[in-house]
């Protein structure tokens, strides 16, 4: 059985801190939501929306595939309605900077994509 050297000990002490330091860095990047903020609204990948969410609105996005009606309100964004089978989007909740469980919302059958940006400066 090979013996737990002090050189190990070292390795093994550096590389806790050395990650523990990283995700500290991480999480103070991160912020608390607090800024201003754009939900962006993209189809096929293409920007076609950017809107504040300082501001109560309601955006009512059309395709070829279908509608859905899109709602800002108290700081967050959620799909309203959407005319496709499987509302998911709606289904969703609301997305905004203060969620930790929540990245994005999309509608895959209106190739519909929201997702939060910190507006620059």
């Amino acid at each position: 059985m090979k013996r737990f050297w002090r050189r190990d000990a070292v390795l093994f002490l550096s590389l806790l801190l050395l990650s523990g330091a990283l995700f500290l860095v991480l999480f103070l990047l991160r912020g608390n939501g607090e800024g201003e903020w754009d939900a962006v609204i993209s189809y096929r990948g293409n920007v076609v929306a950017r809107l504040p969410l300082e501001h109560d609105t309601e955006y009512l996005f059309e395709c070829e595939e279908g509608v859905n009606r899109v709602v800002i309100e108290g700081g967050a964004v959620r799909v309203e309605s959407a005319d496709c089978k499987n509302q998911i989007c709606v289904r969703h909740g609301t997305l905004s900077p203060d969620s930790a469980d929540v990245d994005f919302i999309s509608c895959a059958p209106h190739r519909l994509l929201i997702v939060l940006e910190r507006r620059d400066p």
